[in-house]
């Protein structure tokens, strides 16, 4: 694996210094009242501070700098509902990708509880970001997602596979350009004046880390585009049922780490339920729209070499996501080991078995982590 960061006694240095790498980018946006809690709760479900919701329709869009807009009063936490089940051919709409932020600063999100697939990624300095994919007909209606961050070419190639709105706050050189010029997908720059009104800023987080949208606004951001609906019916898994209960083991563990062991992502095994629960260290993760903690029903952990971008200044990385690799895929208690393959362009990331059949999954969310080496990867319990 690569080893080309300062590692754990300057971990904290490089989250500071990562914190003001994007704020000049990112102040020239429009400010209104997003109350947000930073606070991770350390049990859940709890009842958490939400961000205060953003409006369910976007305003015209008149200027690259549009006026803050009233909000509704404060909203408690509501569960999101269905199964977020995505079986190839159901897509009729664009999928909405977004960028979120996860450095410290932008705890707890707000969203992903909503997503039916979500990639987590590294970005740079060995903070991750996650691309949180919420389908039309799939999905709830999200009113608030966010914090928003930045492009990298590597989520613009999965969101080119797609054919998604692409929806992010600016980028790395690489992932600019890539975003600008791929004609796969829609272009949803937060930074730009053509995308600014669909975006609205919280006052109780400094900037880059405070940056919102919502899926009305996307898909009316979309809608405005006025682009014909490609062919999507590549888009999507094959499924299999749950293992009934009786079948599943009493428990599973797994955590990963990026490039620090220190900050490594935990999930564990419910069984009653047939999910995963999603913990950053030994805390649970909650989604700050819902009080819940964050539980996905499938997930996947590959293998994508990472280096770093030469005569980078922010230290940014780039990752070899077309082509195949070792994958771990997680559902119902059990490991399936796999292999992952995607071609250029709007050819879709796919896992197989070893037998070369395409490994199903279960009904609902699929999560699907990008690490430097499976060597990161421990897992204990489980089928």
């Amino acid at each position: 694996m690569h080893k080309h960061l300062i590692r754990a006694g300057s971990l904290a240095l490089l989250v500071s210094t990562l914190a003001g790498c994007a704020s000049s980018a990112a102040s020239s946006a429009p400010t209104t009242t997003i109350p947000v809690s930073p606070t991770i709760p350390t049990s859940a479900p709890v009842s958490t501070p939400i961000p205060t919701l953003l409006p369910t329709v976007p305003p015209t869009p008149t200027s690259a700098s549009p006026s803050a807009t009233s909000v509704p009063p404060r909203a408690t936490p509501v569960p999101i509902t269905g199964d977020l089940t995505l079986p190839r051919g159901s897509v009729k709409d664009r999928p909405l990708a977004v960028m979120i932020d996860n450095h410290p600063d932008a705890y707890p999100q707000s969203g992903l509880s909503g997503a039916a697939i979500v990639f987590e990624a590294l970005a740079e300095f060995g903070i991750t970001r996650y691309m949180a994919v919420f389908v039309p007909g799939v999905s709830p209606d999200v009113a608030v997602i966010g914090p928003v961050r930045s492009a990298r070419s590597y989520y613009v190639e999965w969101a080119k596979a797609l054919h998604a709105v692409y929806t992010h706050a600016g980028g790395s050189p690489e992932g600019l350009l890539l975003a600008q010029t791929s004609i796969e997908i829609i272009n949803n720059d937060g930074l730009r004046s053509v995308s600014g009104p669909y975006f609205r800023r919280s006052s109780e987080r400094p900037a880059p880390h405070n940056l919102y949208t919502d899926s009305v606004s996307i898909a009316a951001f979309a809608a405005s585009r006025n682009l014909e609906t490609p062919d999507l019916s590549e888009i999507g898994f094959i499924l299999k049922p749950d293992v009934p209960a009786s079948q599943r083991p009493t428990s599973q563990r797994l955590s990963y780490y990026f490039i620090y062991p220190e900050t490594y992502v935990g999930w564990s095994y419910d069984p009653t339920t047939n999910n995963y629960l999603y913990f950053r260290g030994s805390k649970p993760d909650i989604d700050s729209s819902t009080g819940e903690q964050l539980r996905f029903k499938n997930l996947v952990v590959m293998e994508v070499p990472e280096s770093p971008v030469p005569g980078d200044p922010k230290g940014r990385i780039e990752q070899q996501v077309v082509g195949e690799g070792a994958a771990r895929i997680f559902h119902d208690g059990a490991m399936t080991k796999a292999t992952w393959r995607k071609g250029a362009g709007f050819a879709q990331l796919r896992f197989y078995a070893a037998d070369g059949t395409e490994v199903p999954m279960n009904p609902g969310a699929v999560w699907i982590a990008a690490i430097p080496s499976l060597d990161n990867l421990t897992i204990e319990g489980g089928l």
